[in-house]
């Protein structure tokens, strides 16, 4: 923690119990009015990814538990869904959205695109993984 009495948080990691997001960890999402969603957007920046989501039900009521983190404030590393579509990934490699909320290769100059982070997972990945990567503020490039 720092010692700076104006910080809020330790960490960008919130929780929200509004949506069911137990089939979109490892997904971006955005946020309207406070509600989370998959992101469905190659052009418009996602704000976050889901870091672990559960649906519970207790007595017949239905709770969801979602831990989202915030892109560009994360401490570390974090583990996202590379899409179906996406070209074999090497360490370092640049990512951009998918219109799934999943990750895939950064196309290069000339798309239309959202930067989102560097895959930082050792082994490389291959389309449908569950990978490392380390991401950062969106970066809308063309």
């Amino acid at each position: 923690m720092s010692d700076s009495s104006l910080q809020a948080k330790g960490n960008a990691i919130y929780y929200d119990t509004t949506t069911d997001l137990s089939a979109a960890i490892g997904k971006l999402v955005t946020f309207t009015a406070g509600t989370p969603a998959v992101n469905a957007s190659t052009t418009t920046p996602a704000t976050g990814i889901v870091l672990d989501a559960r649906t519970r039900t207790v007595l017949s009521t239905t709770r969801f538990d979602n831990a989202l983190g915030i892109l560009g404030a994360l401490p570390g590393p974090v583990r996202a869904i590379i899409s179906a579509g996406s070209a074999a990934l090497a360490f370092g490699d640049t990512l951009m959205q998918a219109a799934d909320g999943t990750l895939t290769k950064d196309a290069g100059p000339g798309t239309a695109r959202v930067v989102v982070g560097v895959l930082s997972d050792l082994n490389g990945a291959q389309a449908g993984d569950f990978a490392e990567v380390t991401l950062f503020t969106p970066q809308i490039r063309s």
